[in-house]
């Protein structure tokens, strides 16, 4: 894990755009509706609240017309524009057309208002009323409108419908402007705090923390910082740890490299079982010194390459499947090798411990079944088949066999990856399989 390289304004930017929901959006459009949710009701309110107020002073005005109004000979009077009656045949014709008696009800206003659409004033309205009077006679009471002449014909008129509508349009409008204002304010700091974390890398960490005009930016920009400050510290003792590593491990190794020499020297060339001996410690004292240097290497944040050889590949993993036949003792299991013929230069050891302990893992976990390890041009295949067995693992289940053998199928991987070889794993019903693709 390294802080050598920042996470990119275009990374960070893919990143956002990956994301289906965007939270200044969400907040936008949500404020939004609910602001014309609430103003078109507001607006409908306004509406019928006026036609409500007019409807009640005319209902009102026309009980006291009733009320004070005298009859003459035929039953009926006029008092200004209202037309009063004790029967609902002497109504002028224009009110009996538009109501039939059956519409009358005690005190409750009849209207009928003819207008083209909202755009155009009335071009007629009708208003009738029946009130009863304490002595218990009725009157009837109505009223009529004409639209009054005008000289020359607007395209719409501004009535109180098209006035509350163009009041809600300029409220919403004025909101808007306000929210969009408010989220500007808002994001801004937001966006500078995602572009200086996007940026901050192990360089930066000992410059200041800028400030994000809000508190709760200000402590999350503290938190990111220091979490990345105690990253980096566990990085240098990790760093450290493979200096010093480094150091300890190369004097043993050299101990016991010029010890086998020697004892290479004193030992009876006829003693075999002992110069048998020598010879395998001297080359596990060359494999660990090899081993040694090619993880530290892998723990080193440094571009240098390993010293290239050129391998047979074929005999290499001939070579390593017998060395770890030992891993199939008392088991039932059957090796088969396709091998073809494969000449690169690559990194020996490096290679030797990617092959081996693949091949390990194949060996180690199948107790009964089959190992096929195929190299076809490039391509290392290795699958473990599985019959049937108590000791069996289960593959689905754990998809990552890594239980502490070797370095472990993690830092293969991630050996395969800084050496630029495609490595895949994936588990099988009954089995494993690797698929290693090399190159030089």
């Amino acid at each position: 894990m390294t802080l050598s390289k920042p996470i990119t304004s275009r990374s960070a930017d893919s990143m956002v755009n990956d994301l289906r929901l965007s939270l200044r959006r969400y907040i936008l459009w949500s404020l939004f509706s609910l602001a014309a949710i609430l103003i078109i009701l507001f607006s409908i309110q306004n509406s019928d609240s006026f036609f409500d107020g007019m409807d009640g002073m005319l209902k009102r005005t026309m009980i006291r017309v009733a009320e004070r109004a005298q009859l003459d000979t035929s039953g009926s009077a006029k008092i200004l524009d209202f037309y009063i009656s004790d029967q609902y045949n002497k109504l002028p014709e224009k009110i009996r057309s538009s109501f039939k008696p059956t519409d009358f009800q005690p005190y409750v206003l009849l209207k009928n208002i003819n207008k083209p659409n909202w755009f155009k004033r009335p071009e007629s309205a009708q208003f009738a009323l029946l009130a009863r009077l304490p002595n218990g006679d009725i009157r009837y009471v109505s009223q009529a409108f004409e639209a009054p002449p005008t000289r020359q014909t607007r395209p719409f008129h501004i009535n109180r419908i098209i006035y509350n509508i163009l009041l809600g349009l300029i409220a919403l409008a004025s909101f808007a402007l306000a929210l969009q204002f408010l989220m500007r304010s808002v994001t801004r700091p937001v966006e500078k705090l995602q572009q200086w974390a996007a940026k901050l890398d192990e360089k930066q960490l000992d410059s200041p923390i800028p400030s994000f005009k809000y508190k709760e930016l200000d402590a999350l920009a503290h938190i990111i910082h220091n979490s990345l400050q105690d990253v980096r510290t566990t990085l240098y003792r990790e760093r450290e740890f493979v200096n010093h590593a480094s150091h300890e491990l190369r004097t043993p190794i050299a101990v016991i490299r010029s010890s086998s020499e020697l004892l290479q020297r004193v030992v009876d060339p006829e003693n075999i079982k002992g110069n048998n001996a020598i010879a395998r410690i001297d080359h596990a004292s060359k494999t660990m010194a090899d081993l040694t240097e090619t993880l530290l290497w892998l723990g080193r944040d440094t571009h240098e390459t390993l010293p290239l050889n050129a391998i047979n590949i074929k005999s290499m993993i001939e070579q390593i499947s017998e060395n770890l036949m030992y891993l199939l003792s008392g088991k039932e299991v059957t090796v088969n090798c396709h091998l073809e013929n494969c000449e690169l230069t690559l990194p020996k050891t490096a290679t030797e411990i990617i092959i081996g302990n693949i091949i390990r893992n194949a060996y180690q976990h199948t107790y009964c079944g089959s190992v096929e390890i195929n190299l076809n041009s490039q391509i290392l295949t290795v699958i473990n088949k599985e019959k049937s067995s108590p000791r069996a693992p289960n593959y689905i289940e754990k998809e990552n066999l890594d239980d502490g053998y070797g370095i472990g199928i993690k830092l293969i991987d991630k050996l395969a990856t800084k050496l630029g070889w495609s490595y895949q794993h994936r588990a099988l019903n009954n089995g494993y399989q690797v698929v290693l693709s090399l190159s030089d």
